[in-house]
């Protein structure tokens, strides 16, 4: 899967800012007291489980990530990939995993592992992009085809592991895994953001449209810049936002609490 590496200051900037909006979701959904962030990012949603009275362990592949992220939050932040994490069994009572399972190699091994941690009884939260693309990728396409872009050959999981990126396929590895879901629904909202801070994402090679962009000789890279520039002077709010409608694919789901540990 996509290296993340070093990009944590672009991504707070970018993209952390579009996974904001499914926040306030997961934890209210959870319960209250200790939360696992698996797969932390910045810290951002950590940061907002801490400011609510939350106990948080956080967790992320990736050391710039980690970094930042400790530099935000008062509890422990370990660096730790799905499907291996450095925990007990049976130990967490509320596990946010959001936008993470996008990025794993074996979901399927991920999910497993998230039970794993997870106590019986406990909670587990969690979102994905679902297919058929977004609203600003869609604004992205359009610069791409303009500028010339050469498209990189889409990342494929092996059959065994992929799944529907949908709420129903989100909520059926659930069930694979043996967990209960709970909740499986779209999420929606709106996304907003300076035109450069999507640039500043785009061009670390955030996201499958950074993966793009970084896959281009510097004067294609260039040309992309300038008709994103222009593209958003005509599509900005007076006060220079962009503003695209979100949708996400969300599942909440427990271990049995009937079960041994």
């Amino acid at each position: 899967m996509r290296d993340w590496t070093a990009t944590a200051e672009a991504y707070d900037r970018s993209f952390a800012t579009l996974c904001d909006g499914a926040a306030a979701r997961l934890l209210a959904d959870l319960p209250g007291g200790d939360l696992l962030d698996a797969g932390c990012g910045t810290g951002r949603l950590a940061q907002q489980a801490e400011r609510a009275g939350r106990t948080v362990t956080a967790l992320d592949a990736d050391e710039s990530m980690v970094e930042a992220a400790r530099a935000r939050l008062r509890g422990q932040v370990l660096r730790a990939a799905l499907p291996d994490l450095p925990l007990p069994d049976a130990r967490e009572s509320a596990i946010a995993a959001n936008f993470v399972l996008n990025h794993v190699g074996r979901p399927r091994a991920a999910h497993a592992e998230l039970r794993r941690a997870l106590r019986p009884g406990g909670r587990l939260a969690m979102t994905i992009w679902p297919a058929g693309g977004a609203s600003w990728s869609a604004l992205l396409r359009e610069v791409f085809e303009t500028a010339g872009a050469v498209l990189p050959p889409p990342e494929r999981l092996p059959a065994d592991e992929d799944f529907d990126r949908s709420a129903d396929g989100l909520a059926e590895l659930a069930r694979d895994a043996q967990l209960e879901a709970l909740t499986a629904c779209d999420l929606h909202w709106d996304w907003r953001i300076r035109p450069e801070d999507l640039w500043a994402g785009l061009e670390a090679g955030i996201a499958t449209p950074g993966a793009v962009v970084r896959a281009q000789t510097p004067p294609v890279r260039d040309r992309i810049q300038e008709l994103l520039a222009a593209r958003a002077a005509d599509l900005a709010d007076a006060e220079g936002h962009l503003t695209f409608p979100v949708r996400a694919a969300y599942v909440l789901a427990e271990r049995p609490s009937d079960e041994e540990a």
